[in-house]
């Protein structure tokens, strides 16, 4: 039996009429996401704490990227949710105990309660990325695959949002409930995809996923590279970005520092942790991270197994490999599963997008007219 494809939401215009459109179409996910705005909080934490801090974070966002701010204020007039919580669910890191602990004392805004829960659960996640280009595929094509790991129940809330904003280009990107990205591309060739880091250095400024929405506007790979760069970020994720010319970079970050790394032997391969030595300083927990090393190998072996032969169709059965079950690239349990996978191939601005594990799933095909510098 197939399994059902992740729906489609369209919407084109201003970066506010787009998010307007988001809203109108995606509110009761929005309106659950927004009621469950205070739980699995850090240790000691409140929700006054918690709007304290993204307020912090708003006003670094609306000097950055205002656009994407009035985008957000979109989505929240659209769905008739109050805009300041629905901004909150774009910075994730403050379910980090790592941003808390950064801040020193002094943080708390309202006394701890008799009660309150000495240690919050987080915001699990977890992604693999396997890359190959040139000689290592069937026809010389670059293709990116992406599995995106959350807790089971997200999984429901999946959409693809094909937004023309503005005068950016075209993109189609893979979000739960319709606010923030986790994987896509766009017409102009370049893919975002990436894994989550346990940054040891977040801060108050630009919410990680603000910049991967600028990734997505990206015409060329120089933009996307700046996006992973800003110097106002509060923290940063590893970003895989590629271009149609076969340019790709795992951008290796943290809040302060990044490691550009670039592909080797038309090959990569990445999951959640710092490989480069220049950044595993910057890993929180130097001793929580046997998953993802057993992943990030098991996928260079699977690439460097099938040089030469590498397509979309066989990407789909490597995706769904099931070496360390269930913490294998196929994920089936502990802390998350394989929600949703992408393979994409950049010259042709076509994607295949899968829900849940990749071994179970239906790939289905979307496609994007390429974006052109005579259309600015």
């Amino acid at each position: 039996m197939a399994a059902e494809s992740i729906p489609v939401v369209t919407a084109r215009g201003s970066h506010y009429e787009v998010g307007r459109q988001i809203g109108q179409e995606m509110r009761p996910t929005l309106e659950r996401m927004v009621s469950a705005l205070g739980t699995d909080l850090p240790a000691g934490v409140g929700l006054e704490d918690l709007r304290q801090q993204g307020r912090i974070y708003l006003a670094h966002s609306r000097d950055v990227y205002p656009h994407y701010v009035r985008e957000v204020e979109g989505i929240a007039e659209g769905a008739n949710l109050p805009f300041e919580d629905l901004f909150l669910e774009l910075c994730e890191e403050l379910w980090e105990e790592t941003a808390w602990r950064n801040l020193g004392p002094g943080w708390r805004t309202t006394p701890a309660r008799q009660g309150e829960s000495q240690a919050g659960a987080g915001r699990v996640k977890g992604c693999s990325d396997l890359v190959a280009r040139g000689r290592a595929t069937v026809d010389g094509s670059t293709l990116v695959a992406h599995t995106n790991d959350l807790r089971p129940e997200v999984e429901k809330d999946l959409v693809l949002l094909r937004l023309q904003a503005g005068d950016e280009p075209e993109f189609l990107a893979c979000s739960v409930g319709g606010l923030g990205f986790s994987a896509g591309f766009n017409a102009a060739g370049i893919v975002m995809s990436g894994n989550q880091l346990s940054n040891s250095d977040i801060r108050p400024g630009v919410p990680r996923l603000l910049a991967v929405r600028a990734i997505l506007a990206a015409r060329r790979l120089e933009e996307a590279m700046a996006a992973c760069l800003l110097p106002r970020r509060a923290s940063n994720y590893n970003n895989v970005i590629a271009d149609a010319n076969g340019e790709v970079y795992s951008m290796e970050g943290s809040a302060t520092d990044c490691e550009p790394i670039y592909i080797e032997g038309d090959l990569l391969a990445h999951a959640n942790h710092y490989v480069s030595s220049a950044m595993r300083h910057f890993e929180a927990d130097r001793n929580d991270i046997a998953g993802s090393v057993i992943r990030h190998n098991r996928a260079m072996r699977l690439l460097r197994e099938n040089y030469g032969r590498l397509s979309p169709a066989l990407f789909q059965t490597l995706l769904a490999d099931h070496a360390n079950y269930p913490g294998s690239l196929c994920k089936h349990g502990y802390d998350s599963v394989t929600v949703f996978s992408m393979i994409v191939n950049l010259e042709e601005r076509r994607a295949w997008m899968g829900r849940g594990r990749p071994c179970q799933t239906t790939y289905y095909e979307h496609v994007l007219e390429p974006w052109t510098w005579d259309r600015v």
